[in-house]
């Protein structure tokens, strides 16, 4: 399995002297396996001469894997040359959106507004592909795919081809609470002992793979400022990386403030940490290659298939704050959920009792009851054992978080909470349970 960077910075180009060595191109990276199959992840700014360089031998297939559509990962796709080859035939994956679908925000930036050629023009054969959480095959590789805690419904994929295994993980932000649990012994990187399932299920999905690429766009100095922008810390990578037992991590997505010089530092505050694991940073041009063997047990799974989304899923929101309340209805509401509300514990679990909801988010501190005693009683109701229940809350202490997992809380957010980001964790649990439904 053969990699090669083509686009490294994340948010927006940052080209110039200071990122001659590491590079100013938005995300793109190229994959070949043995048996010639091509992989693209992202279509930022890198994919132009990624795509001059393949257009030279003509026709082309690929397979393109977008993580998530902020303008930063598809941006080089009306400028991707073997879409405008007759005889190319390009499957570009990614994850449902919100408010639209994936092939309308992908096809969006086309639109006669912004681009003289529309989607439905290009010459060569597209196909859309929208992904939920799932695992699928293309011919002999195997692709899973896991949602990101991002600001808009994003997916990381892991491919794995003749036992070689390849992570592609960008644009991805610690979960609530410090990333480990207090009393953790010190220098052990055992994942049952981060604080937070979200993290722990990303150190699973990465568990012993050869190569994670990984957003490090931050420090941890720089963190405070950019909590909620749904970016990793090189501390945070690294950690989950080892927590995974990863055997390479690339950093990537690099900041477009941060010049070759910050992205050495960067490097060298990262392999104190890593100990024996190899860190080094994505710069464009660089290849990298996966030693692949035969793998004759890998027993092809279906292939990629359209995700189960409800068309008016049911939230229930409990606080005993209007303003929060008034809030949430009005995000959830425009992205076409049906909000009941509840001013406290004792009502929420009443409404709940006598309906049917999808997706419960309770507040911690509520007269009547509060928000951990009613997951408690909800959690024992075999109608709620799957519906996922989630905690809005000012409490940050770890001890909190520790407690509401123990009372069977699906996910815990803090406030102040990222708007963008409560909707996308909306989505992305409504997106699983459907998808178990």
């Amino acid at each position: 399995m053969r990699t090669r960077f083509w686009g490294v910075r994340g948010s927006i180009a940052a080209p110039g002297p200071e990122t001659a060595r590491y590079g100013g191109n938005t995300p793109c990276v190229e994959t070949r396996t043995d048996d010639g199959t091509l992989l693209i992840f992202d279509c930022g700014t890198g994919a132009r001469k990624l795509g001059i360089a393949l257009a030279r031998r003509g026709p082309v297939r690929a397979h393109l894997f977008i993580s998530h559509t902020h303008a930063d990962h598809i941006q080089g796709l009306p400028f991707f040359l073997p879409a405008f080859v007759p005889g190319s035939h390009l499957t570009v994956y990614g994850p449902a959106g919100i408010d639209r679908s994936f092939p309308s925000a992908l096809g969006g930036q086309m639109d006669y507004s912004y681009f003289p050629v529309a989607m439905d023009q290009l010459a060569a054969k597209v196909e859309v592909v929208e992904l939920a959480e799932g695992e699928f095959t293309i011919g002999s590789i195997r692709v899973r795919t896991q949602f990101l805690n991002h600001t808009a419904p994003t997916l990381a994929y892991r491919v794995t081809s003749g036992g070689a295994s390849l992570v592609y993980s960008t644009d991805h932000e610690s979960h609530e609470g410090a990333t480990w649990r207090p009393g953790r012994a010190e220098g052990t990187y055992d994942d049952a002992d981060l604080l937070h399932p979200g993290d722990q299920r990303h150190a699973a999905f990465m568990r012993d793979a050869d190569v994670v690429i990984h957003d490090a766009q931050y420090h941890a100095p720089d963190y405070p400022a950019k909590a909620g922008w749904g970016h990793s810390t090189i501390e945070y990578a690294v950690d989950i990386a080892r927590a995974g037992n990863v055997r390479r991590l690339v950093l990537f997505h690099h900041d477009p403030s941060r010049d070759d010089a910050g992205i050495d530092a960067l490097v060298r505050a990262a392999r104190i940490r890593a100990g024996a694991l190899d860190v080094t940073a994505a710069a464009e041009g660089d290849e990298l290659v996966i030693e692949e063997a035969a793998d004759d047990t890998a027993a092809p799974v279906e292939g990629p298939r359209t995700p189960t989304l409800q068309t008016r899923a049911r939230v229930l929101v409990a606080d005993d704050d209007g303003t929060i309340r008034q809030v949430l209805k009005t995000v959830l509401s425009g992205d076409g959920y049906e909000v009941i509300e509840a001013a406290d514990g004792a009502e929420a679990l009443a409404l709940a009792q006598a309906g049917a909801f999808d997706l419960i988010l309770l507040d911690v501190q509520m007269p009547n009851l509060d928000g951990l005693s009613a997951a408690r009683q909800l959690r024992a109701d075999a109608k709620f054992a799957d519906v996922p229940i989630v905690m809005l809350t000012g409490r940050t202490a770890d001890k909190d978080i520790e407690a509401a997992f123990a009372e069977g809380v699906t996910d815990y957010i803090t406030k102040p909470f990222a708007v963008a980001q409560l909707r996308a964790r909306v989505r992305s649990w409504l997106s699983r349970s459907a998808e178990r439904a």
